[in-house]
């Protein structure tokens, strides 16, 4: 990478009424719409309304990325869920995804938004962070 990330965003319009709550599975699945190796960030009011997202390659570290779009994007509350294309397998979640979910978590927060969840994404499987480490804390509610 040279140094610099091209961020897009989109915006909901008000005539939106898609529920980040109960919709995050779609966009967990249509992720790979924004193209392979992304990392999609959307937005919500801290009641789940989607507001927009932000996509951007997929960075090494992921934070990177995440922290581009988050200022691109603008957010200074509210919440949000990322999707990054990263290779799913099926079994017990990976060594080190409570450190990482951990960090993303913190730039998330620097940044005034509350990060929901981190789901890894392929063309065939995703994962949820915060389900795999917080099984018994209700999906939305703020996390320990």
């Amino acid at each position: 990478m040279d140094g610099t990330l091209l961020v897009e965003c989109l915006v909901a319009t008000p005539a939106d009424s898609t529920d980040l709550r109960s919709e995050c599975w779609s966009f967990a699945l249509d992720q790979r719409a924004f193209g392979p190796r992304r990392l999609l960030v959307a937005f919500a009011d801290e009641d789940g309304r989607f507001r927009g997202l932000a996509h951007t390659e997929r960075t090494d570290p992921p934070e990177l990325a995440l922290a581009a779009c988050l200022e691109v994007y603008g957010a200074t509350t509210g919440a949000a869920i990322a999707f990054c294309d990263e290779a799913v397998v099926d079994g017990p979640p990976a060594e080190g995804l409570a450190e990482a979910f951990a960090v993303a978590r913190a730039v998330a927060e620097e940044a005034g938004v509350r990060l929901v969840d981190w789901m890894a994404c392929d063309d065939q499987l995703f994962r949820s962070a915060r389900l795999a480490l917080f099984p018994d804390v209700p999906y939305w509610e703020p996390l320990p």
